[in-house]
C-alpha cells in the first residue's frame, strides 16, 4: 500500500495544478463572451459574480475530466524522469500496479461527476438560463452613443453624432418616435442638448436646444403634415426603468433536467405518441370504410347524386330514377364512366394524417434529444478513467519528454475526443446515429487506443504499434 499512496500522492498536485490552468482559461472565456452584455446592460458587481458562479457548474463538467489528461501524463512524466518507473520494473512491480492507484482515483472521480451532473448541473444550469434571461430584459443604462442608431427604448430610434459621456452633452440628435405598429409619428431633431437620467421617476431627459419637430397626424395626409421649430424643448422617455427584475421559469430544457426527470419525460411523451397514433389509424380506418363504401350501389349512387357534375349542379342529366341502369360495355367507342369520388374529403384526411405524421416525428426527435443528454451525463465522467489509462503508458513511453508534452498533447487529446462526442451528438439529433453510439462511441474508441498502448508498455516494444496514415509511426521509445 506504501506504492500505491506514493503514486496516489504525486497524482494530486498536477491535478490541481492543471484544474486550475483550464479554469483560467474558461474563465478568460466567460469574460469575453458576457463582458459587452454586462457594461451595456449596467448590471451590479454582485450580479455579476452570481453569473460567474453559476456558469462554472457548466464549466467543472468539462473542466474536471479535462484535467485528469494532463494530471496523469506529468505523474508518470516525472516518475519517468526520475527513473523511479525503472526502480518499480526492476523490483517486479507490474504496470498494471502502476496504474491501479490512477484508475482507483479516476472512478471516484467519476462516480462524482455523475452526481454532480444528475444533481448539481442542472440546478445551476436552470438558475444561470434564468438570470440571463432576466438581465436581457433589464433595459440598458442610457447606452447612447456616438453614430449607432439605439432601439433600445420601445417606440424609440435615436441617433447622436456627438456624445460627451462625462457632462451628457449631445449634438445632432435624431429621435424618431413610433407606434406598436411600427409607423412613424414624431421626429424630433435638434443641433445640441443635454442628455439626463431622472432615475426615480425612471424617465430618460432631452433637453434639446433649436429643435425641429416634424410630425405626420395618423392617417398619413400630406396636407396636415407639421413642422414646429422650438428654441428649447424637453423631452422625455418614460419607464426607463434600470433595475433587474427577478423571475422564475418553471419550463426547464434538456440541459437542466437529471437523467431522472428526463427519463420520466420520455414515459410522457410516449405516451403522447401512442395517443398520436391510435388517432392516425382511426382517422385512416375511417376513410378506408368510407372508400369501401363505394363498392356498394346505394352509397355509390349518392355520391354520385352529390358529386360536382352531377345534374344538381346543372352540369350532367341523370337518368330518372325510373330508368333501368345501363350495362356498362367494355368498348373502345363507349368509355366507362368513371364512379364520381370525394377527393376534396380524402385530400383533407390525407393532409391530416401527414400532419398527425409531423407530430409524432416531432416526438421522436425530442425523445432522442433527451437520450443524448441522458448518455452525456454518464459518458463524459466515464472519460475520466478513459484518460488515466491513455495517458498513463503514452507518459511512460515519452520518459522525460513527458513533461514538455503534456499539455500539447492533453489539448490534442481532448480535442480530438470533444469533435467526436459533438460530432456524434449532432449525428443522433438528426437520427444518423443511435444516442448509445454516439455519446459511447468516443469512449470506446479511446478505450480501445489505450488497451493497445497499454499492451505495447507492457510488452516493452521499442515502438507503440499505434499507426495513421498507411503507416506512420505515433510514438517511438526514446
Amino acid at each position: 500500500m506504501t506504492l500505491e499512496r506514493y503514486i496516489i500522492r504525486n497524482h494530486i498536485g498536477p491535478f490541481f495544478f492543471s484544474l486550475s490552468l483550464i479554469t483560467f482559461m474558461f474563465i478568460m472565456d466567460f469574460i469575453l463572451r458576457y463582458i459587452d452584455l454586462f457594461l451595456n446592460k449596467g448590471v451590479k458587481f454582485y450580479i455579476v459574480l452570481q453569473t460567474f458562479v453559476l456558469s462554472l457548474g457548466h464549466m467543472f463538467a468539462l473542466i474536471i475530466p479535462m484535467a485528469v489528461l494532463p494530471a496523469t501524463l506529468m505523474t508518470f512524466g516525472s516518475l519517468a524522469s526520475e527513473n523511479e518507473i525503472t526502480a518499480m520494473k526492476a523490483s517486479g512491480i507490474s504496470l498494471y500496479r502502476m496504474i491501479l492507484p490512477g484508475f482507483v482515483l479516476a472512478s471516484l472521480l467519476a462516480y462524482g461527476m455523475i452526481v454532480y451532473n444528475n444533481h448539481v448541473l442542472p440546478e445551476s444550469n436552470h438558475k444561470l438560463l434564468n438570470l440571463l434571461i432576466d438581465i436581457n430584459k433589464k433595459k440598458p443604462t442610457v447606452e447612447i452613443k456616438e453614430n449607432v442608431f439605439i432601439d433600445a427604448f420601445e417606440g424609440y430610434n435615436i441617433y447622436v453624432r456627438h456624445k460627451n459621456d462625462k457632462t451628457g452633452d449631445i449634438g445632432d440628435v435624431q429621435i424618431f418616435e413610433s407606434d406598436a405598429k411600427g409607423t412613424l409619428l414624431k421626429t424630433v431633431t435638434a443641433e445640441k442638448g443635454t442628455l439626463r437620467y431622472l432615475e426615480r421617476e425612471g424617465i430618460l431627459r432631452f433637453e434639446l436646444e433649436n429643435a425641429e419637430i416634424h410630425e405626420l397626424p395618423r392617417g398619413n395626409d400630406a396636407s396636415t403634415y407639421r413642422r414646429t421649430i422650438l428654441k428649447n424643448y424637453v423631452m422625455n422617455i418614460k419607464d426607463v426603468d434600470r433595475t433587474l427584475r427577478r423571475s422564475e421559469r418553471s419550463y426547464r430544457g434538456d440541459r437542466e433536467m437529471s437523467a431522472r426527470m428526463m427519463r420520466d419525460k420520455i414515459d410522457e411523451i410516449r405516451k403522447d405518441i401512442v395517443e398520436v397514433q391510435a388517432k392516425m389509424g382511426e382517422m385512416a380506418s375511417v376513410q378506408v370504410e368510407n372508400t369501401l363504401a363505394l363498392l356498394h350501389t346505394a352509397a355509390r349512387d349518392s355520391v354520385s347524386r352529390e358529386a360536382p357534375g352531377s345534374a344538381a349542379g346543372g352540369l350532367t342529366p341523370q337518368p330518372s330514377p325510373k330508368t333501368p341502369r345501363p350495362r356498362i360495355q367494355a368498348h373502345p367507342a363507349e368509355p366507362q364512366r368513371p364512379v364520381a369520388e370525394e377527393p376534396t374529403r380524402i385530400s383533407t384526411t390525407r393532409r391530416a394524417l401527414e400532419s398527425q405524421r409531423d407530430i409524432r416525428d416531432s416526438y421522436l426527435r425530442q425523445i432522442d434529444r433527451y437520450r443524448v443528454e441522458i448518455h452525456k451525463k454518464y459518458s463524459i465522467p466515464f472519460a475520466c478513467i478513459i484518460f488515466v489509462l491513455i495517458g498513463s503508458p503514452i507518459a511512460i513511453r515519452l520518459g522525460r519528454s513527458g513533461m514538455n508534452m503534456a499539455i500539447g498533447l492533453s489539448i490534442l487529446v481532448f480535442l480530438v475526443y470533444y469533435v467526436c462526442l459533438i460530432g456524434g451528438e449532432k449525428l443522433a439529433d438528426r437520427e444518423y446515429l443511435s444516442p448509445v453510439v454516439a455519446m459511447w462511441g468516443p469512449n470506446l474508441l479511446f478505450g480501445a487506443a489505450a488497451a493497445l498502448l497499454i499492451r505495447s508498455a507492457t510488452l516493452e516494444q521499442n515502438v507503440v504499434r499505434l499507426r495513421l496514415f498507411g503507416g506512420f509511426k505515433v510514438f517511438r521509445r526514446n
